[in-house]
């Protein structure tokens, strides 16, 4: 009897020490847990102090995480280490300790921890909800659980449950405050960089200045500067890349950040080592693409990063529309001066005053459009009682063809004094045109010369609008003997028709300034509207009737502006 109460009084004891040494590992795990903000080792300990208690073989820590609500292997320990980081759809997570052993097939997850051994789950429950899940193995010597060790490690749960969620919420803000740092870090780079793009104009600075941001900022290793031009997007600056980029229309239509490894579009790009795609865009529109490779690190393009690219590339933008206004103004500056150098060539040439034609009424006028053409027209007294009269139309516009009238009007002159015939002298002309010129360069001309004592005019037309010829009846014969347009082609034979005038017949020369002016229906003026007009003012002066025509012209034409030069010369029987 005696010795029955000894083994009674033994088991007690033994108990409770056991219990005593539960309850101060209990002590431990709440002390070492509470102890520490580090998430890392607060998960190690919740595994590593009832494993070495247990002698437990193997276990795991799964954390869920926002929002999706997947667990994450977080803390291992008897598993292989490939399995760090896993995550784990857990559908209907068990919200009290389970053995797996004792779960339905329901759940495709449970074989997971099947496979690697572990026998019983145990929920970390905060007041939040379920916020991870505790998994064991056997113990060594496969010795099963007994009922104090599992009320033991449902204590632990409840203890390591409020560690843990401690633990998470300071690395959330940990990660709050390195994100925050790094926020201020890339808004001090927009500020310091704006100031820079601010400070220049120049499109090669702005795009070197973008590229070098962004690479040192978020440490990628390519870096391409896309700027729209017309329909399509040009290379603006490279680096990193070796190979040539071709110019794509594709890219403009982007917009917003693009992952090129979550599309199977821009091949080309992904293969030079592209992976991101950032539209730099003003007022809603892409003017231009940001093209970026991998980060050195080998990490992802966190929201942060997009919003920093997505400012500082919209930033770089306008810079960039700045430059280009600012070359346009100096492109359209240069442009006016030039424009007004050849109005002043073009006017210099033209007769200030016209002669005095014996028996004869004349009136003419050069009116330039703001695009400055090359018409030309001159009326050249070569003896007391013959004149040279000519018109023509300067191919091009600008200096340029301005200076081809100079060298028309030049070579006329020249030319008139020596006494050769009209086609002769045409021929002259065209052969030093062609010879001084390039193949895109030719002049429309019609020469004739009148002789005011025999009412003789001898012309020559080298692909001019043909003039008319109006007898006192109105009826109307276009002047059109001659040959081809100057500058074409080299030697050519020019004819000549040479034309009796009658009192009160009239020639009206001009340039398609007129004939093709339109109005607002695209509509041109023609040949057609121009006779009837002459019809119909037979009994007006070559002055009054040149007014006639130009002011019908502008009616017509009403508010589109005026296109090209107008020029118009009338000549008069008496």
């Amino acid at each position: 009897m005696n010795n029955s109460l000894n083994d009674k009084e033994y088991k007690a004891d033994s108990q409770l020490d056991q219990r005593l040494l539960e309850l101060t590992a209990l002590f431990e795990i709440s002390r070492s847990l509470t102890s520490s903000l580090s998430i890392n080792s607060i998960l190690d300990n919740i595994l590593r102090i009832p494993m070495g208690q247990m002698l437990i073989s193997k276990g795991v820590v799964l954390i869920k995480k926002k929002p999706k609500g997947d667990f994450i292997l977080e803390a291992s320990k008897g598993v292989p280490r490939t399995l760090q980081g896993k995550t784990l759809n857990i559908i209907d997570p068990p919200n009290q300790l389970v053995m797996i052993n004792e779960m339905g097939e329901q759940h495709e997850w449970v074989e997971f921890f099947k496979e690697f051994g572990i026998k019983i789950l145990i929920p970390l429950i905060s007041s939040q909800g379920i916020i991870g899940i505790v998994g064991f193995g056997d113990k060594i010597g496969q010795q099963p659980y007994l009922e104090r060790e599992v009320e033991f490690l449902n204590s632990l749960s409840n203890i390591a449950a409020s560690a843990v969620a401690n633990g998470l919420m300071v690395e959330e803000i940990r990660s709050i405050n390195r994100d925050l740092d790094r926020n201020i870090q890339q808004l001090n780079t927009i500020f310091d960089i704006s100031r820079e793009l601010n400070m220049t104009l120049d499109r090669e600075k702005i795009g070197s200045l973008l590229s070098f941001a962004v690479m040192g900022e978020l440490m990628v290793n390519k870096c391409v500067v896309f700027v729209k031009r017309e329909e399509r997007m040009e290379v603006l600056v490279s680096k990193g890349i070796t190979s040539e980029i071709s110019h794509s229309s594709e890219l403009c239509e982007i917009s917003e950040f693009l992952n090129l490894n979550e599309t199977e579009r821009f091949q080309q790009y992904r293969e030079m080592g592209i992976n991101v795609l950032v539209p730099m865009r003003i007022q809603d529109e892409t003017k231009g693409v940001l093209a970026l490779g991998s980060k050195i690190s080998g990490g992802g393009f966190s929201d942060a990063d997009r919003e920093f690219l997505t400012t500082l590339g919209n930033q770089a933008m306008s810079s960039l529309e700045n430059a280009r206004l600012f070359e346009e103004a100096l492109e359209k500056q240069r442009m006016e001066e030039e424009l007004n150098l050849a109005r002043n060539i073009q006017q210099g040439l033209l007769p200030s005053k016209l002669p005095d034609l014996e028996g004869h009424d004349i009136a003419a006028t050069n009116i330039p459009s703001r695009q400055v053409g090359g018409d030309y027209f001159d009326v050249i007294k070569i003896e007391e009682d013959r004149y040279g009269i000519a018109i023509a139309d300067v191919s091009g516009k600008g200096a340029g063809a301005a200076l081809l009238m100079s060298n028309l009007q030049a070579s006329l002159h020249v030319l008139i004094s020596t006494g050769v015939g009209v086609g002769e002298m045409v021929a002259k002309i065209n052969n030093l045109i062609f010879e001084n010129t390039d193949l895109d360069k030719f002049i429309t001309f019609f020469y004739g010369e009148l002789n005011t004592k025999e009412n003789k005019f001898t012309y020559c037309n080298a692909g001019h609008n043909p003039p008319f010829k109006i007898n006192r009846n109105g009826k109307i014969e276009e002047l059109m003997t001659g040959g081809l347009i100057l500058g074409m082609m080299p030697d050519q034979i020019f004819e000549t028709e040479t034309i009796s005038l009658d009192s009160g017949d009239s020639i009206v020369m001009f340039t398609d300034g007129i004939t093709e002016a339109m109005n607002e229906k695209s509509e041109e003026f023609g040949e057609e509207r121009l006779k009837s007009i002459i019809k119909k003012s037979l009994d007006l002066s070559s002055k009054e009737l040149m007014e006639k025509i130009i002011g019908d012209v502008r009616k017509y034409s009403g508010s589109m502006p005026q296109a090209d030069d107008i020029t118009i010369i009338i000549l008069r029987v008496r």
